[in-house]
């Protein structure tokens, strides 16, 4: 553009001033931008060291983002335009790529396999979807239905060591079912009460190094813990907001240092507890600003230690250095 923006035309003629005021429009329209886009900013208040998307469905930009995984290298993001969007680990967008179908309902979960390969949850396909690195299908597994090799609302996927699969479902099953390396139905695990209670919609799970199977009891506002042969081994957690307690969970993560991570959609929060159930720390709160949330439907380590939270109802991620800003 060979015009001046107006801002810049009003001081062109005040002497000693036009090159200082000039820099300074320029850098707070490049401070609005990052903020609000693309490319994030750095930030510091409560941990939070960048935040990068907007609402909208252009590259960089979400609708309703709802789960997030991450690699060697970058994040994924899906949200409900059925889109999988892959970011480097400063939040600039890498590329893109969508769901086959999502008339029925889009993913509201996604995992790297150690391999290399995604795995999305389809949820309303009631599938798993296995891609390769630039989202061309691969194969699925899954049908609807209540019974062995069958799915109600899958909602996440974990892979342990030793090459098995992990799917947790809801409404009906409300259980996590355990698969081969090569996709064939093995086990379902968490069927019976677990402490008089049936799980209700696990949402998140993951697997620790000392291979137990950690799950998101959403509904329930608990964790449970299980063996990966499904024997019940702990659960802590209950419904409130103070530490300790938990408003739906959406999300679970086991921690670079062996600790358990929750994401807690209602609660608007992340916290952190030890593996016998002692609340360590939380961040976050709810709201609009850097720092705060809105309905976040999940986090996760990137390689470089960061977290990265998916913060919903802000259609944005937000970037932390726990270091800097959990509470204990």
């Amino acid at each position: 553009m060979n015009q001046d923006s107006p801002a810049l035309r009003r001081y062109r003629f005040l002497p000693g001033l036009s090159l200082l005021v000039a820099v300074l429009l320029v850098a707070a329209l490049a401070s609005s931008l990052l903020v609000a886009g693309r490319t994030p900013t750095t930030l510091t208040p409560n941990g939070v060291v960048g935040i990068f998307g907007d609402v909208g469905l252009g590259h960089g930009s979400f609708s309703y983002p709802r789960a997030i995984t991450a690699d060697a290298d970058s994040v994924l993001v899906v949200d409900k335009s059925g889109r999988i969007q892959r970011f480097g680990l400063d939040g600039s967008f890498q590329s893109v790529f969508r769901m086959p179908e999502i008339e029925k309902g889009k993913p509201v979960g996604l995992t790297v396999h150690p391999d290399g390969r995604i795995f999305v949850a389809d949820t309303h396909y009631h599938r798993v979807m296995v891609l390769d690195r630039d989202g061309s299908l691969i194969t699925s597994f899954g049908h609807e239905g209540n019974g062995p090799g069958e799915f109600q609302l899958p909602t996440d996927v974990a892979v342990d060591n030793d090459g098995f699969i992990y799917v947790s479902e809801y409404q009906g099953n409300d259980r996590i079912t355990k698969w081969s390396s090569d996709l064939k139905f093995v086990t379902a695990i968490g069927m019976q009460p677990v402490d008089g209670v049936r799980l209700s919609r696990p949402a998140g799970i993951d697997i620790d190094r000392e291979q137990t199977l950690w799950v998101a009891d959403a509904c329930n506002h608990r964790i449970v813990r299980f063996d990966l042969d499904g024997n019940f081994l702990s659960t802590f957690g209950a419904f409130g907001s103070k530490p300790g307690q938990l408003r739906y969970p959406y999300d679970i993560t086991v921690a670079p240092d062996g600790t358990i991570m929750v994401c807690e959609y209602e609660g608007n929060r992340l916290q952190w507890f030890s593996k016998d159930g002692r609340s360590l720390r939380t961040w976050g709160e709810s709201g609009r600003q850097p720092g705060q949330l809105f309905a976040p439907w999940g986090a996760t380590y990137g390689a470089d230690g960061r977290v990265f939270v998916v913060d919903s109802l802000n259609s944005r991620i937000q970037i932390i250095n726990v270091a800097l800003g959990v509470r204990s």
